[in-house]
């Protein structure tokens, strides 16, 4: 009888288990598939100096649960951080697309940061032609600044998530050159280092960036209209420079 008692209960405990064991599988590669970022590379870039590249998470944007950032680096390059790009429930969507430079291409790598979960990473490869981390700016790369633009959807509508581009004139230089295999530094750094996006008096999104940025670097962002209000890109280099581009919103009734 005894014996008999202890496989019954086991039965039930297996039982139980088998029941439960599905549905936590199935959610665990619920939340595994909202933490998978989308990476759209070419898989032979022709310019070295602007590979585009757009990353995309299918994630809520919630208060309490949102994507906080998306950095992204490929570390066989001679400058391998790219950027890192802040995210805020005012978003809609976490996604981002700009273009950079890669010195002989290699595994581009994502790491993203969940509000409620945490870190998580995707990874995709990307082959380019050689010396776009090197590639000597022209006389005038230091002279062409500024001229920011917003492009914004015409008429949007309340809820809707729209997508913004945004682009300013401003040269990028790493500062390397490549000698004898290796890659040695000849002048100082000159990029557009901080891109910030405010929505009336809210911070919307904050996108920190490198040399390894491309040249008039051209960012498109999402943003979830809400109501009436005033989009502020400002621009930032590294040497304190700044310039700033407005736009109004209106959407439809």
């Amino acid at each position: 009888m005894l014996n008999r008692r202890k496989f019954l209960t086991g039965s039930v405990v297996v039982g139980l288990w088998s029941a439960v064991l599905p549905r936590v599988a199935r959610g665990q590669q619920k939340s595994d598939l909202t933490h998978r970022p989308q990476i759209d590379l070419p898989v032979l870039a022709d310019d070295p100096v602007a590979v585009p590249l757009q990353i995309s998470v299918d994630h809520p944007m919630e208060p309490e649960h949102f994507i906080r950032s998306l950095a992204v680096s490929l570390e066989t390059d001679p400058v391998p951080y790219k950027g890192t790009f802040l995210f805020t429930p005012a978003n809609g969507r976490a996604s981002v697309a700009f273009q950079f430079r890669s010195g002989i291409g290699g595994v581009v790598t994502v790491v993203g940061e969940c509000s409620r979960h945490g870190r998580f990473t995707g990874t995709r490869e990307v082959r380019v032609t050689e010396g776009g981390c090197s590639t000597p700016p022209d006389r005038t790369v230091r002279e062409r600044r500024g001229n920011p633009l917003i492009r914004f959807p015409r008429s949007p509508r309340v809820g809707e998530v729209v997508e913004v581009r945004t682009k300013v004139d401003h040269g990028s230089d790493t500062g390397l050159a490549l000698k004898n295999g290796r890659f040695v530094r000849e002048r100082p750094e000159f990029y557009v280092r901080q891109m910030l996006v405010f929505l009336d008096n809210q911070k919307v999104s904050e996108f920190q960036m490198t040399s390894a940025v491309s040249p008039n670097p051209l960012i498109r962002f999402p943003l979830k209209v809400r109501g009436e209000g005033t989009l502020r890109v400002v621009f930032i280099n590294n040497q304190g420079q700044r310039w700033e581009a407005v736009q109004p919103i209106r959407p439809l009734a």
